[in-house]
């Protein structure tokens, strides 16, 4: 599946625009939106309930989609998004585990049960974020674009709300982007 850019985004919200989008309904069946959320402008994920209209069954899935956000697009297209479901492996892994709580087991012929496994780890590694004044240690040392390199941090504020981290073999003080992606532990 490829972008879908609109020029009819009304500015009353990407996330409500996305819900209309996504609900609705034809011959075979009715689409709903159960809970939503925009994650960092650019991922949007959804609880959605279909109903199939012969069956009355229903089933509640993911809706991932890409976002792009340009309010100032020079053609007018200031939204676009590439939709997709949980089954098709999605690489975002950062759905709110209030969206995930609400959906259905996963189609055993997709690859629904491997992404649900990825967003629990990811929000598992969230929670094991240092905390200021924990000393962080790196199964591998961490190697920066100055030449320095190190494996044991101090977590320290930098500023009102971000944190950096005292490299303790060199004192230099930097920061670390996706660290809950990394593999360490908290001495």
């Amino acid at each position: 599946m490829g972008w879908t850019f609109t020029y009819g985004y009304d500015g009353r919200g990407v996330r409500a625009f996305l819900d209309r989008q996504f609900a609705g309904e034809n011959e075979a069946g009715r689409w709903e939106i159960l809970k939503s959320a925009l994650v960092h402008m650019r991922t949007y994920y959804a609880a959605c309930r279909w109903t199939d209209r012969k069956t009355d069954e229903t089933r509640v899935f993911a809706i991932v989609a890409l976002v792009k956000y340009s309010p100032r697009d020079r053609e007018g297209l200031t939204l676009g998004w590439k939709g997709m479901d949980e089954g098709m492996g999605p690489c975002e892994a950062k759905c709110p585990l209030a969206i995930l709580d609400l959906l259905d087991p996963p189609d055993p012929a997709r690859d629904g049960a491997e992404w649900r496994a990825r967003v629990r780890a990811y929000h598992a590694r969230r929670k094991a974020r240092p905390k200021l004044g924990d000393v962080v240690v790196f199964a591998e040392p961490l190697r920066f674009t100055d030449g320095t390199a190190g494996k044991r941090f101090r977590c320290e504020r930098a500023g009102m709300r971000r944190r950096a981290y005292r490299n303790l073999e060199t004192g230099g003080l930097c920061r670390i982007s996706k660290i809950e992606e990394r593999d360490f532990f908290v001495e």
